[in-house]
């Protein structure tokens, strides 16, 4: 497929508007996976030093820049694929602009194989950050294929979206493959981190339905009669980041679900989600996401999402 500005800005914005509304989920034979969002920027340039709790997964379309993970720079080139791990420290820089694809997202482990549940969490410890071209090539070319099916002129025919889904499971098990250790390979301790995941989960329902009350660490520590540091010790290792961070993640993914799906005010929505006031809610969600709630609302996924941060 041909890349030039006038071909791909409008095809990124079909492309961002139809993914994020109508696939955010990927959900196939003991294979479940949770879509944060999709994103298809025509110019990245510089973003801050972040890290997610979850996977995001890019492909450099056009430009060239530089990855940058723990203090190791990566070059980016048109073709490169580079995956950022959950709770690993990273910053994207482009003088001239980048364009790029990607994918948040993180698998549900409550609904997978024990196969998969082991490869994703081999991806997140020991997934290699960044491919080049000849690396990763058939990862490049299903991102080429998902982008070609909302370009322009083809008869205003609609694909069936189980064809959207098969194309985006294979996109994301290819990036599996392509970064990850080894897909087949048999987790040699799985026994014994089956009781912490399990007590983990449960710490995940409790949060995500509490999300508008008071969560701190001793409440769901006590939910579970566990101690704070054990708990504290459980999201390092299956969360990968802090406990406060964890469920400031999970009410801005609610609250983001809320701005895109409702018609509530803003200020009903910060407190639904558990914020203490909408001047906090709006400066924990601008610092996520690079852009306020008013404007997420109005503009982020029908517009594109050409000036936030990966």
């Amino acid at each position: 497929m041909q890349i030039d500005d006038e071909t791909f800005i409008p095809l990124f914005k079909r492309a961002n508007s139809i993914l994020n509304r109508t696939l955010n989920s990927i959900e196939q034979q003991e294979l479940s996976v949770r879509i944060h969002y999709w994103g298809f920027m025509p110019r990245h340039y510089d973003n801050t030093e972040h890290k997610h709790s979850f996977f995001e997964a890019c492909y450099v379309l056009t430009g060239c820049g530089s990855y940058i993970e723990n203090e190791t720079e990566f070059h980016l080139h048109p073709g490169t694929l580079f995956l950022s791990r959950p709770g690993i420290q990273h910053q994207i820089k482009s003088r001239e602009g980048l364009a790029l694809c990607y994918v948040a997202f993180e698998l549900d482990e409550s609904a997978n194989s024990d196969l998969h549940t082991a490869a994703f969490r081999r991806l997140a410890i020991q997934g290699i950050p960044v491919l080049q071209e000849d690396a990763g090539q058939a990862s490049g070319l299903l991102w080429l294929s998902l982008l070609s099916m909302f370009r322009s002129g083809s008869g205003g025919k609609q694909h069936p979206p189980h064809m959207l889904n098969s194309l985006a499971a294979s996109l994301l098990l290819s990036i599996l493959a392509a970064h990850g250790p080894g897909f087949y390979q048999e987790p040699s301790d799985l026994g014994a981190r089956e009781e912490g995941s399990s007590m983990f989960h449960q710490a995940e329902l409790f949060i995500q339905d509490n999300l508008g009350e008071p969560l701190s660490l001793e409440r769901v520590a006590g939910h579970l009669h566990v101690t704070t540091r054990h708990l504290t010790r459980l999201f390092r290792k299956y969360g990968h980041q802090s406990f406060v961070h964890y469920v400031q993640e999970q009410r801005v993914q609610q609250a983001k679900h809320l701005l895109l799906n409702t018609d509530r005010q803003i200020k009903e929505i910060a407190v639904s989600c558990g914020f203490e006031s909408v001047h906090y809610f709006t400066r924990v969600f601008t610092s996520k996401l690079g852009v306020t709630p008013a404007r997420f609302r109005r503009s982020q996924f029908s517009e594109g999402r050409y000036d936030s941060e990966l």
